[in-house]
């Protein structure tokens, strides 16, 4: 029996992809073909040995995307992957050593019609930075322009977001400063090639001398009362996107006010998304573990109370989430892929949970034992599917995989 098939449009507007159709299919029609760096399918990424950061966009401006892969113990510190029509070229972002963290994101910052990329110093580094795209002068051995968004106070800034926060009509940049324990939203400058730092601004921040009961266990370097985790969405509904993270979201009051309510403060330390994945109400919060073992809890907002539901029991190192309406049904389903941090977790998983719109789901497994950390679902090969980009953080480094979706 023939899969049936539907070609719909889906704008994938929580990570700023560009407009792709796809088709829906049932689950169980699905298959990919695996391509890995171990097969010599492509190009190795940074030659270290902890690959922390990934971004999935359009660079070079033709219509399909690219990626970026970051590395925080030997140079490069940062290369993309430009698609071609034979698979994909490397080339140099940054050719010096970075201790880069993990978390990442992209937005015209320059306001001259390319993606610039943003990323920040982990636990040695007190600095964000941004990379200015140097399109259309691209050269696989040619640096980009590296400019500084952050070069004070606390170290490690673990994952940063785009949006506009404030209904300004201007996008602002959120980071969370985990060594500060704080959280900070940056106008970009009217400048940005000539400012020395951006003007950030603290919205919100914790104490370290104590926290509420953890969900889960968690590895020695999580710190006491330890956020992260960014998303973005309109949680309220009054028309202005809100941030997601820490296990909190956050609402513009005015000017740089914004107050934080609490979704679940047992699961600060987590990775976020959010999005209406039941019909009517509010969008709904997902949090999962990035590094530890807890469940996967989708958060339903019911008369003043995040009522959590357990999607899977036990997640080993989440840190892959995203949201996205992989089979076009009109319904947002949840892909989560876990690490194998320290080599463990033989049998790591890369998921797929179909919802129906009332918050039920149907899980399919797209891999097992291969790591995936901060990495991303996206459509890498232009052909309007949604295809994963895998890359580890210190199994096998240095080390890609990539699953295309061949599904027709």
């Amino acid at each position: 029996m023939k899969p049936r098939m539907l070609i719909v449009s889906v704008l994938i507007v929580a990570s700023g992809l560009i407009t792709c159709s796809f088709a829906l299919q049932k689950a169980s029609t699905i298959s990919w073909k695996h391509i890995s760096t171990a097969k010599g399918d492509l190009p190795t990424p940074n030659s270290g040995t902890q690959q922390t950061s990934s971004i999935v966009c359009d660079i070079d401006k033709d219509g399909v995307n690219d990626f970026v892969i970051t590395e925080r113990t030997k140079a490069p510190s940062v290369v993309w992957y430009r698609r071609d029509s034979d698979g994909w070229t490397k080339y140099v972002v940054d050719d010096q050593a970075l201790h880069i963290e993990a978390g990442a994101d992209f937005c015209d910052i320059d306001a001259d019609g390319d993606l610039d990329i943003v990323f920040g110093g982990d636990s040695r580094d007190n600095r964000l930075w941004w990379w200015e795209n140097p399109y259309p002068k691209f050269r696989p051995k040619t640096p980009w322009k590296r400019r500084e968004i952050k070069n004070f106070g606390g170290k490690k800034h673990h994952d940063q977001i785009f949006g506009d926060f404030d209904g300004d009509g201007q996008t602002e940049l959120v980071f969370w400063n985990q060594g500060a324990c704080k959280l900070y939203i940056a106008e970009i400058p009217k400048n940005p090639k000539k400012a020395n730092n951006w003007q950030c601004t603290e919205i919100y921040s914790w104490s370290k001398d104590s926290e509420m009961e953890q969900r889960g266990t968690y590895p020695g370097f999580k710190g006491i009362n330890e956020h992260e985790g960014l998303a973005k969405a309109d949680i309220d509904g009054d028309g202005k996107l809100d941030i997601v993270g820490g296990g909190r979201w956050f609402k513009h009051n005015g000017g740089t006010s914004y107050t934080p309510n609490i979704i679940d403060a047992s699961y600060a330390f987590s990775r976020s998304a959010a999005g209406q994945l039941i019909k009517g109400g509010r969008p709904e919060v997902i949090l999962v573990v990035g590094d530890g073992q807890a469940p996967l809890i989708m958060y339903e907002w019911k008369k003043g109370t995040w009522v959590s539901k357990k999607l899977i029991e036990e997640i080993d190192c989440g840190h892959s989430l995203s949201l996205l309406d992989f089979n076009g049904d009109g319904n947002l389903d949840i892909w989560v892929a876990e690490m194998r941090l320290g080599g463990r977790n033989p049998d790591a998983k890369n998921l797929i949970l179909f919802g129906d719109g009332k918050g039920n789901f149907k899980t399919i497994q797209v891999s097992s034992g291969i790591a995936l950390h901060e990495s991303k679902i996206a459509d890498l090969d232009g052909d309007g599917d949604y295809d994963i980009l895998g890359k580890p953080y210190g199994w096998e480094t240095p080390r890609l995989d990539i699953w295309l979706n061949q599904s027709k």
